[in-house]
């Protein structure tokens, strides 16, 4: 689009193209004007092409303070629509879905915004994705530590769900899980004691409870050390 000391287009990737660092790839809007001089911005490929389209339609920006203005507005429903399709296919703890956007090439005010709408009405909600996080951990075998591990990365802490751990993971539970675990374990009769507690720490469970499973399992254990 162009005018009078005023012009911008938008290069969209190839199809297929992912640059170094930016796995789906952004588009590229270019705009030159008298007050900004020549610039290049990296925007989300959903909003390049909702600019791409408007440069082809009567009443585009012809201005660059109109088009960073529309560049605001189109950012923001593109966000929240790929905010909504995320959430659609599973549940996203605020970190995660913030993350997503940002890695979409929407910037940080922008994914910050739509993360904290989403939260406000209840889409998005830690607890509840914490809850059915842990669960499902908990039926493939996780250990409590491992789940909490996991949940922090997620921006979760596990002590704000709700029941966590004895509603989802008793004591009893987690040694009947690890022995369970460890009795189905190949023994070679070299270094199984280390091998086992190596094994048990990596599923998620802890350090204590790991030796005292392997000397258990091993009838006896070993007083070997770790």
């Amino acid at each position: 689009m162009t005018g009078r000391l005023f012009s911008w287009s938008v290069e969209l990737p190839d199809r297929g193209a992912r640059r170094m660092g930016d796995r789906r790839g952004r588009a590229l809007l270019r705009v030159s004007s008298e007050d900004g001089g020549d610039e290049e911005l990296r925007v989300a490929l959903a909003v390049g092409k909702r600019l791409q389209g408007l440069s082809e339609e009567p009443g585009a920006p012809s201005s660059r303070a109109e088009l960073l203005h529309r560049l605001g507005e189109l950012s923001r429903v593109c966000a929240h629509e790929r905010m909504e399709a995320l959430v659609n296919r599973r549940d996203y703890s605020s970190r995660e879905l913030f993350e997503r956007l940002v890695d979409d090439g929407y910037s940080r005010t922008v994914a910050q915004d739509i993360v904290d709408r989403a939260r406000d009405v209840g889409i998005v909600d830690d607890a509840r994705f914490g809850a059915s996080f842990a669960r499902s951990k908990v039926l493939s075998g996780w250990g409590r530590v491992r789940i909490e591990r996991e949940l922090a990365r997620r921006g979760v802490n596990a002590a704000d769900v709700p029941g966590w751990p004895d509603e989802f993971l008793t004591a009893d539970e987690e040694l009947e899980r690890a022995l369970s675990l460890a009795s189905r374990r190949h023994l070679t009769g070299k270094n199984d004691y280390q091998k086992m507690v190596r094994f048990l720490c990596s599923r998620g469970y802890s350090l204590g409870l790991a030796t005292s499973v392997a000397r258990e399992v091993l009838d006896g254990g070993s007083d070997q050390l770790l």
